[in-house]
């Protein structure tokens, strides 16, 4: 009996929860130990809160931007400039451009997103439409 190790995908287990009609779906996620970038999504009444990992980087090295009803969160650091010097033991430090891509649904406002960048943090906020919101019905009695 052989025992394998198998690389575990995080896409997988949320997968099924996050592909929902008429709110988010997957546009190839890309998933390496050295430059994911995770991400947390939630929903309320009004929004849909998407937070996403990026530590280290400045609001000016995230780019957020809404094309063809495809979200696209980028980030980039610049590269060090790679040096030979003696005594490195280890270089896990990522230099370059990390993606996320979401399909949005029909019930995102794409006029009305919010973008935060707090600690490492990126927090938006995707207003829905007013007609995906849910409407209460009065019971009346007769």
């Amino acid at each position: 009996m052989s025992t394998r190790i198998v690389r575990w995908n995080p896409a997988n287990s949320i997968r099924p929860r996050m592909v929902a009609p008429g709110s988010f779906g997957w546009a190839a996620p890309y998933w390496d130990s050295r430059v994911a970038m995770p991400l947390d999504i939630e929903e309320n009444e009004d929004n849909f809160v998407v937070k996403a990992s990026l530590p280290g980087f400045a609001p000016e090295d995230v780019k957020v931007e809404v094309e063809d009803g495809v979200l696209t969160i980028r980030a980039e650091h610049a590269s060090e400039e790679e040096q030979e010097r003696e005594g490195w033991h280890l270089r896990e430090r990522y230099a370059g451009t990390v993606e996320r891509k979401l399909r949005l649904g029909k019930n995102i406002d794409s006029d009305a997103i919010n973008a935060e960048l707090e600690l490492g943090v990126l927090t938006l906020t995707l207003a829905k439409v007013e007609e995906a919101k849910p409407k209460l019905i009065e019971v009346k009695a007769t």
